[in-house]
Order: structure tokens, then sequence, then C-alpha cells
């Protein structure tokens, strides 16, 4: 992740906020298209959408606060953006555009991957945590 940088340092931010945006307006879409609005559904989403900008925030603080090896914030930032990437086109699928088959199959499995515990997939230590640890 270290040689993924950003051509200016506005669009770290910038790009979150564009992709939030297309997630919000292809959920408006598929909404009217299936005719299922649902406020509490859309004020769940937006206070996700501040939860990820703000996230992006932080770790732009932890990396001006902190020189680590690994840019942070645009570990988070393109994180973010894929997640968005992903809503967007499973809105598009619920409002009826047309996708070849596999594109949904490997939408559904990068969505289950985001989605996975990452504590799972680690290996068993072997053995009981101490007492008093």
């Amino acid at each position: 992740m270290d040689q993924i940088h950003f051509t200016s340092p506005i669009w770290v931010f910038l790009l979150p906020v564009i992709a939030a945006g297309a997630d919000i307006l292809t959920g408006l879409l598929q909404a009217g298209v299936n005719n299922n609005y649902n406020s509490s559904v859309m004020r769940k989403g937006l206070y996700r959408k501040l939860g990820e900008i703000g996230c992006v925030v932080l770790a732009y603080l932890v990396n001006v606060a902190i020189s680590l090896p690994v840019n942070i914030t645009a570990f988070v930032s393109i994180y973010i953006v894929v997640m968005e990437i992903i809503s967007v086109l499973e809105n598009l699928s619920a409002a009826g555009v047309p996708f070849p088959v596999w594109i949904l199959r490997k939408l559904k499995k990068a969505a289950d991957k985001l989605a996975e515990d990452p504590d799972d997939q680690l290996p068993d230590q072997g053995g009981e945590p101490n007492e008093g640890s």
C-alpha cells in the first residue's frame, strides 16, 4: 500500500465523498424503481457515510501525528471507495440494471469478504490464555 499515492491530497477525502454520493443516488434510484422508500434505512446510510468520512479524517490525523511506514489514510480511503463501488453495483442490480451473472457472483463474493470478521481467519495459536494476562 506504500506504493499507492493519490495525485493530489484532496482526492484522499474527495474520492470517498464522491463514492458515497453515488451510493446514495443509486440507493434512491433503486428505492424509486422498487417503490420501497424507507427513511430509517436512508438515515442509517447517511450516518454510516458520515462515519466513513470521519474514519478518513481520523486516519489522516494519525498519519500527520505519527510517522508510520504505511499511508493508512490512503488505505482507509481506498477501502471505503471499494465498499461504495460494491454498494453502487448492488443498488443498480436491485434496480434492474442487467449485469452478467459472473459479475454478480464476484460482487457477492467481494461483499461477503468485506463483511467477514478477520479474527475468524486467524490460525489457532494453540493453548489457552494465561490467567492474569
